[in-house]
């Protein structure tokens, strides 16, 4: 006891645990002061990915030079920026103070939960117009078209792979690789949202881009529908994700919201229209679709899950 309240004891901890209280204060400080899009400096990047691809992605050139000129474009953004983080990492004077900053640069799970919550009420109020403006700016799907009854289930999926991607996620890879790791990630969260396949332009120039996020989020997104499924009959979501998370395209998705699905009842997945096209896309889930309570219930167990996954996280970093 006397140890535990021994002041120097704790400032010896934290000094041997850098990353650990680096962890900690960012997303506290991203919790209370989240950047908007306005002010977060991945709009420069994701401007700067628009302008690339206007140079080296024509519609006239064949398919294969096409998706060749994705994976170069993507090497010279995401090699660079991992040059610059390294060689700026290897200057300060404060490297988790330098992580931290970098953590909180990446995050953007209290947006994701802020959103959830706006959408919940524009769904409870039965106001369309807001609802599939909100969704709009997370997604990229078209939304004019979807009923309350596809806005609920549209958000849900958006709400569930948005606090795994900008939350869950990143905290993972600041935990395996430092604040460096974390930004990575982010910046190529945020080169697919550019350059998605299922925008027809960036057809087949983004494929790099999809395949290199589905693999780096399938270990963290799987570990977190672990967490996702802890309470009641577990083994029972852990089925449901092995029997129909393999089945989604993605399979670190995949589990996730088959898991989210079997958790609360919930009908997730099913067709989307991106541009016009209709694009078919496995059903997962059981019972009801998403409305506002769901959305509600969802954004709580989510919070609680990041929770636990920030714990799990802390102790990976102090062992």
């Amino acid at each position: 006891m006397d140890a535990l309240l021994n002041p120097q004891q704790w400032i010896l901890f934290a000094a041997n645990h850098g990353s650990l209280w680096a962890l900690w204060l960012a997303v506290l400080i991203h919790w209370l002061l989240p950047l908007s899009t306005q002010h977060s400096p991945f709009q420069y990047w994701q401007q700067y990915a628009v302008l690339l691809a206007s140079q080296v992605n024509k519609d006239n050139d064949p398919k294969q030079q096409r998706k060749l000129a994705g994976g170069l474009a993507l090497a010279l953004m995401c090699g660079t920026l991992a040059i610059l983080l390294i060689a700026a990492r290897e200057l300060v004077w404060s490297r988790p103070l330098f992580d931290g900053i970098l953590l909180w640069l990446a995050l953007a799970w209290r947006p994701i939960d802020q959103f959830g919550h706006a959408l919940a009420q524009a769904i409870d109020e039965h106001d369309k117009g807001t609802s599939r403006a909100l969704l709009a700016t997370q997604v990229n799907r078209d939304t004019e078209s979807l009923s309350l009854i596809g806005i609920g289930k549209a958000g849900a999926e958006t709400l569930i792979l948005g606090t795994a991607r900008h939350g869950a996620c990143v905290i993972f890879y600041y935990a395996l690789a430092g604040g460096v790791g974390a930004l990575l990630y982010t910046s190529v969260v945020h080169l697919h949202r550019v350059w998605s396949p299922s925008r027809l332009a960036y057809y087949p120039f983004g494929l790099a881009t999809a395949r290199l996020l589905n693999l780096v989020d399938t270990i963290p997104m799987s570990l977190f529908a672990l967490v996702l499924a802890l309470g009641r009959t577990p083994w029972t979501h852990l089925k449901a994700c092995w029997q129909q998370g393999r089945r989604w395209r993605t399979p670190g998705p995949g589990w996730l919201l088959a898991c989210a699905g079997s958790r609360f009842q919930l009908s997730l997945g099913g067709p989307a229209i991106y541009q016009g096209t209709k694009t078919l896309r496995t059903k997962i889930g059981y019972g009801v679709t998403p409305a506002c309570y769901h959305l509600l219930l969802l954004r709580l167990k989510l919070k609680h899950s990041v929770l636990i996954w920030l714990a799990l996280s802390s102790l990976l970093l102090i062992l």
